[in-house]
């Protein structure tokens, strides 16, 4: 399948690690994207998981805000490096989740999407390894639909690009294959997670990182209130024994 009607990100694919690599610490990536939130003027956020066995790790980890959400074109500024409203008033540059959202994801998992909310319109964006290595791709392809949020209709001007409808259709076929949601169905149904105010923003990252034990570096069941650093285990040998969560 061609994608060259499709976003694609300013970076090659190999930056998407090298970028995960600015976070050593874990919690440092979890931190950047509460931070997303907090600029976005959230007053509320939920932390939690959604339990998939299909995928790698087990679970997704997802952080929904009520913030003030994106439009189409904040969306498209995500995958757009150096482009962030949080430089100054004055800036021309525009959104909210900048390198933070992509360092950060990329450092916890393979694949994330989004779905975001902004009054009369809802924009997903899908950032997926899994997608890039399976079809070989070079450029880094970024699947964007976008909808009127009341119709829930594609948003797009066939006089303006008569090539929309085909490329729209193209981003829902590689969602569909790639992410956990393989039909319109359950694809709307995370724009449903949202409050029912007229913004907010549903990050899910999956495919998760795994220590050599083959364990999530996440341990998200020990504590049902809490999300816990796993703690590896170390050859009998040495004197390490187990790291504990709070070393």
């Amino acid at each position: 399948m061609s994608y060259s009607s499709l976003s694609k990100a300013q970076l090659s694919f190999e930056y998407l690690h090298t970028n995960s690599t600015t976070h050593e610490f874990l919690f440092g990536a979890i931190a950047e994207l509460i931070d997303n939130a907090r600029d976005a003027h959230a007053t509320e956020l939920d932390i939690f998981t959604a339990q998939n066995a299909e995928l790698r790790g087990g679970y997704m980890l997802c952080l929904r805000d009520n913030g003030c959400g994106m439009d189409p074109q904040e969306t498209k500024d995500i995958i757009t490096f150096g482009r962030s409203a949080k430089r100054s008033d004055e800036s021309s540059a525009i959104g909210m989740y900048g390198n933070g959202l992509k360092s950060g994801s990329m450092r916890i998992g393979n694949d994330l999407i989004l779905f975001t909310k902004k009054e009369d319109t809802m924009s997903a964006l899908f950032l997926s390894r899994t997608f890039h290595e399976a079809e070989s791709l070079d450029e880094v392809i970024v699947p964007l639909p976008c909808f009127r949020a009341d119709t829930r209709q594609p948003l797009y001007d066939l006089a303006e690009d008569p090539t929309a409808a085909e490329r729209h259709q193209t981003e829902m076929a590689v969602i569909y294959k790639y992410s956990p949601f393989k039909t319109e169905k359950e694809f709307f149904a995370q724009f449903d997670k949202l409050n029912s105010g007229s913004s907010g923003t549903l990050l899910m990252i999956y495919n998760l990182k795994l220590l050599d034990n083959g364990q999530p570096e996440l341990d998200v069941t020990t504590d049902p209130t809490d999300v816990l650093l796993a703690s590896p285990d170390f050859d009998d040998e040495t004197d390490l024994g187990v790291y504990s969560d709070h070393e």
